[in-house]
């Protein structure tokens, strides 16, 4: 069933590849969709039948502004292989970064297309700065460099000056276009799909998010509240925190898996001292790295990698994504077992495709009161979120990069408080987006459902069929609680050596 499950969280690490869209550079009227060639494959009996479009349409840069600059977007909709009776579903990825329509359309040309497009349409608005929209905020110069330092052992604070080298050159050559890099912002998301709904002719609609993509649902809950019918949140992000809680939340999943090995016997003598090892480890390497040859699965290329603790904690915070036994994978670190790095690199090696771009001006638009207690300086864990922060998301390189990518803070958002249905899923274990958020979000609601599953981290979905048929049914009739009894299933369990 994986294979069909394209609600990807943030940063998976499955990347459906498809060919880049060429950017024509046609003048379009605003507002007005114009249907291409699809750059998917897709079945004849889809193509043939209309039931799946894709286009462009044209919309304001600043939705204040409808009269100035306009950005082009790519859709695709899957029409309901029925009688359209239920308000179609707009879905919003994760990233942000990750392109919507690579993420969701193989999925629903296959079965997902069979469960859920029997009696509605399913709209994927690749937003602003995403792979086939335009602008495409993509700096491949940044995977260059992150590409050419894996045989150095250069420090954390060195590669991130690297990297922000690269951003000021990026920055200036997208302004020197004309794109206003203050407006690749989630109000402006928002609001774009807002007007894209109404383009297209539909008045009121369902979203699905995952992971970012629920900061886009609770965007529209507080701009757009009547246009929604329901919502579904897949591991729902704090509005209100940004890119703060980001690394504090990887230090504490790393503390209550630390705190839960003391409080075993049998786990504390299978892994002893596992903190203060783990932590040593990473210095140690720092000092003296080993050496590992890793593949790089989108060329199948493989590279000469200086696995140094900086690189460990790459590791471990793509890790932290999905992986619920933490104190066994530290463990063969710690005795000098690399085989889970060599099986799955993570953020070792860039994200493929990734709109640099686009995520940096969503995260520090609203990053931009960054202190101290934010990158944990001082602490013992400063060394493993130095590192951690040369993945281009953590707080060292967010403070370096403001400089290179000015762009202006965001609105604060205001509270949500809503009658629309909410359905809201996440995992127990997840550090990015906390359970905690989750559960405050739904008590200030009035039909909201909640299910937090246990032995999942970052996105329920992208674990069976579980969540997903949760998720239709409540889809189906957001008017009560999904049947849940399948989360029974989801039993942690700390594992031996």
């Amino acid at each position: 069933m994986k294979k069909y499950i394209l609600f990807l969280a943030f940063l998976a690490t499955v990347f459906v590849s498809a060919q880049q869209l060429k950017s024509e550079h046609v003048h379009v009227e605003l507002g007005q969709f114009l249907t291409e060639k699809s750059p998917f494959e897709m079945t004849g009996e889809l193509e043939l039948d209309g039931k799946f479009v894709f286009g462009r349409i044209s919309v304001p840069q600043r939705a204040a502004d409808p009269s100035g600059p306009a950005l082009k977007l790519a859709v695709g909709i899957f029409k309901s292989r029925g009688k359209a009776s239920k308000d179609p579903l707009v879905l919003c990825a994760g990233g942000p970064g990750l392109s919507y329509l690579d993420d969701f359309v193989p999925g629903f040309v296959g079965e997902l297309g069979d469960l859920f497009l029997e009696d509605r349409d399913v709209v994927i608005i690749e937003s602003r700065g995403l792979k086939y929209s335009e602008p495409y905020l993509h700096i491949p110069e940044m995977e260059n460099v992150q590409l050419s330092l894996l045989d150095q052992n250069l420090s954390a604070d060195k590669t991130i000056d690297r990297y922000a080298e690269v951003l000021e050159k990026a920055y200036e050559g997208f302004t020197t276009q004309g794109y206003d890099l203050s407006a690749m912002n989630p109000e402006e998301m928002t609001h774009e799909i807002a007007y894209v709904m109404t383009q297209l002719g539909y008045d009121t609609f369902s979203m699905f998010g995952s992971s970012y993509g629920t900061v886009l649902v609770q965007y529209m809950l507080l701009y757009h509240p009547n246009r929604l019918s329901s919502a579904a949140l897949n591991g729902s992000v704090n509005i209100y925190r940004s890119a703060y809680d980001m690394h504090l939340g990887m230090v504490e999943a790393l503390e209550k898996a630390f705190q839960a090995v003391d409080e075993d016997p049998k786990l504390k003598a299978v892994y002893p001292n596992l903190k203060s090892r783990f932590l040593e480890k990473i210095s140690s390497l720092n000092r003296i790295p080993d050496t590992l040859n890793l593949q790089h699965g989108p060329t199948n290329r493989n590279y000469r990698v200086v696995l140094s603790g900086n690189r460990v904690a790459l590791w471990l915070f793509h890790q932290q994504y999905f992986n619920t036994q933490l104190p066994r994978s530290l463990n063969k670190i710690c005795e000098g077992n690399y085989e889970e790095i060599q099986q799955n690199p993570g953020l070792i090696f860039p994200i493929p495709e990734f709109s640099s771009g686009l995520s940096l001006s969503v995260f520090l638009s609203g990053t931009y009161d960054l202190r101290p207690q934010h990158w944990l300086e001082g602490s013992e864990y400063e060394e493993l979120i130095k590192g951690a922060s040369m993945s281009m998301f953590g707080p060292y390189f967010y403070r370096k990069a403001i400089e290179a990518w000015p762009v202006s803070p965001g609105v604060d958002p205001g509270e949500i408080s809503t009658e629309t249905p909410l359905l809201l899923m996440g995992g127990q274990f997840d550090h990015l987006c906390k359970p905690t958020y989750a559960s405050e979000l739904a008590r200030g609601q009035k039909n909201a459902y909640l299910f937090l599953f246990d032995n999942v981290v970052h996105s329920p979905v992208d674990n069976g069929p579980c969540a997903i048929m949760m998720l239709k049914e409540f889809l189906d009739d957001p008017s009560k609680a999904p049947e849940s009894g399948c989360m029974e299933n989801f039993k942690h369990q700390y594992a031996m050596p």
